[in-house]
């Protein structure tokens, strides 16, 4: 239900959600970040090489080590991998919370959030 406008101009939604792995994808890019990130690197379960995230995700992992931590594996659906590492949920939508957390860690690593 968005008609194009006469030059095309493609739709921003600012008042849509987004997604957990969308906004690692914000954040790392605003951060500067352009880190290559080896093949074999994926830290969570269910973001494997192919996921459209996984190198932003990546990317913060490696500047800012404890910027988001994901889910521990065991839960229902989840469960363990031979490596024990925890799931991201990257289509998962992201709260406040969580994107607070990861924005405030990401360019102020030194704060303490209360």
């Amino acid at each position: 239900n968005e008609p194009c406008d006469g030059e095309n101009r493609p739709y921003f939604r600012p008042g849509a959600g987004a997604t957990r792995g969308q906004l690692t994808k914000i954040v790392s890019n605003a951060a500067g970040y352009s880190d290559v990130i080896p093949e074999a690197q994926h830290t969570f379960a269910d973001v494997p090489p192919t996921n459209t995230f996984r190198m932003y995700i990546e990317r913060l992992l490696l500047n800012r080590p404890g910027v988001m931590s994901g889910y521990t594996c065991g839960g229902p659906g989840e469960p363990c991998d031979s490596q024990n590492r925890p799931y991201f949920r990257p289509s998962n939508p992201l709260t406040r919370g969580q994107a607070s957390k990861i924005v405030a860690n990401t360019f102020y690593p030194g704060c303490i959030l209360r």
